[in-house]
């Protein structure tokens, strides 16, 4: 079985590597419990990188809406990076550009949890 997710720790920040070109409604469960199970072992600041996704459908604008809601419902932060120019209007479109942090570069995206908020 394919791996859709990856995660790392960096600092108090957990990234998250999503990496598929498309994904299925049992793939889309998949990833949902993959980034529910990073919430429940206590992570609270999430970077999730999407520079490797091909496709970002409406199953991934969902669960990243979904997982946004579970990590500040937890008093975390949760911010996005990566993004192509096609998901970048799609944020625009849907105006999650307002409800989300995005940033260009992973780096980016990490050295603004240091920043005062």
């Amino acid at each position: 079985m394919k791996k859709f997710l990856t995660s790392e720790k960096v600092g108090d920040v957990t990234v998250v590597n999503l990496c598929f070109n498309e994904i299925n409604l049992e793939q889309r469960e998949q990833l949902k419990k993959g980034l529910t199970a990073l919430l429940r072992s206590g992570e609270t600041n999430f970077v999730i990188d999407l520079s490797r996704i091909g496709f970002l459908s409406s199953l991934v604008l969902a669960t990243i809406v979904f997982f946004s809601k579970e990590v500040r419902g937890n008093n975390g932060a949760i911010k996005l990076c990566g993004l192509s120019s096609e998901a970048f209007s799609i944020f625009q479109l849907t105006q999650l550009d307002k409800i989300f942090e995005l940033y260009e570069t992973k780096r980016d995206a990490l050295e603004s949890f240091k920043r005062p908020s």
